[in-house]
């Protein structure tokens, strides 16, 4: 499973971010830089259509796009992908993950 970080920075020099991530030297990270919605120059793609090409490219995850997206719930998520021009789709791990959930608010609901 991969983790989904979301860092709020600012450019320190020209072309320069400084990124504490809590990861051990050596190990390789696949990163994504998506500036704010209002900084963005209107001829380059905007975030959702960015959020889009990487969940259609299968490189993160539902909940990675919703995340990115600043979604708190996961229609919202689902209306940007389909006005994108995302097909959704469900796997196995999305199923499993899903099951963790169950079991967690079930033994949550039975422990009261």
């Amino acid at each position: 499973m991969q983790t989904a970080l979301k860092y709020d920075i600012d450019v320190i020099l020209p072309g320069r971010i400084e990124l504490p991530v809590p990861f051990s030297i050596g190990t390789r990270l696949t990163i994504f830089v998506l500036p704010e919605e209002e900084s963005i120059d209107k001829s380059k793609p905007t975030t959702k259509e960015l959020v889009a090409e990487l969940y259609a490219s299968d490189k993160i995850t539902f909940k990675q796009a919703q995340h990115l997206l600043n979604h708190n719930n996961w229609q919202d998520t689902v209306t940007v992908l389909k006005q994108q021009g995302c097909e959704l789709y469900y796997d196995e791990d999305d199923l499993e993950d899903d099951l963790e959930t169950i079991a967690l608010f079930n033994e949550t609901g039975n422990s009261s």
